[in-house]
This record gives structure tokens, C-alpha cells and sequence, in this order.
């Protein structure tokens, strides 16, 4: 089901700001995860005209993702229908599609709204780490998109999402990548990023569902917390 209300993909512009020697974005809110760029020498204000139009892609699907860009490529997650969530691959020069990967289904909301795409994907070298809505964990090759493992958090770890879905952005420390199942089995996990294997999992007693990231419930008097 597409919402005719949100544009999502429909078009995805890119201005002259950007160069061949613009920093990464390889993830949410960029390379800290802190929302802040490092790019330098932007105009003080736009001409009277706007930037000038590079390219503009009309056919990138629907969701709610943001864009990774990492050298000479962008990466996004999209969406076609309920049935079709996908890692799309795209020329930062002409915006051609270099390639796309299916990584499953779209999640259920409770409720009819919004349904779509809304990781963001995770660059870490030459892999791509992602998490569909419907709780597939994907790592891929960014040279073509291939899977080098996948997994659903929902079926492995009794994962719980929350009301939009999972939404969650993958984050990469070191060897390991951190995401959140959710639910109380497995609420936190930490796999081996080049594998797909658990190496920790922390089950939180009365650990809620996950979406943009873990909610989790008021402890009972006297608990302790650890993170």
C-alpha cells in the first residue's frame, strides 16, 4: 500500500554543493551519529535562482529512509507495495542505479498508517548493514549488493516492534554490530558484523517493543538497570 500523502522517494534531488571531495554520510545523522556535518565552504545563501540541478530520480520507490552517502555512491532503503523492501544503490554523479537488493517485506503498524522503508542504511567499509522494517538484518556488499548474511530479529531473537515497525538505523562499534530486537528475550543483541552471529544478547525483564529505538517499561521498586 503506497500513502499518495508523502512524496517518500519520489524524487531525490542533488545540488551543486555537492562535490567529489564531500565528506561521508555513512549512516543516521552522519559519521558520529551526531547530526552535525564537516563539510566546509558552503555558500552563505543560495542564489536568487536556487542551486543548480544536477539530477533528480523519480522512480526510487516509496518509505521514510534517509539516504547514506559514501564516496561516489548513495544508498537508501525503499519500498514498493507491502510486499517489496529494498536497498537501493545509486551513481552520486547522474543518480543512475548501480543496483538494488530485495531484503523482505514491509513490517506491520498497528494500525493502517504509514506503512514503509524507514532504516537507514549503515556503510562500514566495503559492507552495507541494514534493518528492514519487518525486522531483516542484512549485511551487503556495497560493490553490488550481494548478501554476505541475513537474518530476521523478530524469528531469531523473539523480537518485539513497535507501533511504526522497526526503524532502527544499525550501528557498527569495532567488530560488533548493536541493534534492538526488542521484547524480553533478547531485547539489546551485539553480533559479529562480518558473520551475523550473536555474540551478546542482554534480555531486560520487561523490556517493551523497539522502533526508533528500545522503549522499555518501568522497572519494579528496587531493580537495578545496566548498561
Amino acid at each position: 500500500m503506497k500513502n499518495p500523502s508523502v512524496a517518500c522517494w519520489a524524487g531525490i534531488v542533488l545540488a551543486s554543493t555537492l562535490t567529489s571531495t564531500a565528506k561521508d554520510w555513512p549512516q543516521w545523522r552522519g559519521p558520529q551519529r551526531d547530526g552535525i556535518s564537516q563539510e566546509t565552504g558552503l555558500l552563505k545563501e543560495w542564489p536568487a535562482d536556487g542551486p543548480n540541478l544536477l539530477w533528480q530520480v523519480q522512480d526510487a520507490g516509496s518509505g521514510y529512509s534517509t539516504p547514506a552517502v559514501v564516496g561516489e555512491r548513495l544508498y537508501l532503503v525503499s519500498n514498493e507495495g507491502d510486499d517489496k523492501e529494498f536497498v537501493l544503490c545509486l551513481a552520486l554523479q547522474d543518480g543512475q542505479r548501480v543496483w538494488s537488493t530485495t531484503i523482505g517485506k514491509v513490517g506491520p503498524n498497528r494500525g493502517p498508517q504509514y506503512p514503509g522503508a524507514r532504516s537507514t542504511p549503515t556503510v562500514d567499509g566495503t559492507r552495507l548493514y541494514v534493518l528492514g522494517s519487518n525486522g531483516d538484518l542484512a549485511c551487503l556488499k556495497t560493490e553490488n549488493g550481494e548478501a554476505v548474511w541475513s537474518k530476521n530479529v523478530r524469528q531469531e531473537f523473539g523480537g518485539s516492534p513497535g507501533r511504526w515497525a522497526y526503524a532502527e538505523s544499525p550501528l557498527i562499534d569495532g567488530d560488533l554490530l548493536i541493534c534492538t530486537p526488542g521484547g524480553d528475550q533478547a531485547t539489546v543483541v551485539a553480533l559479529n558484523k562480518q558473520t551475523g552471529d550473536a555474540v551478546w544478547k542482554t534480555a531486560i525483564p520487561g523490556g517493551d517493543e523497539a522502533a526508533y529505538a528500545v522503549r522499555f517499561t518501568r522497572p519494579p521498586a528496587g531493580a537495578e538497570l545496566a548498561w
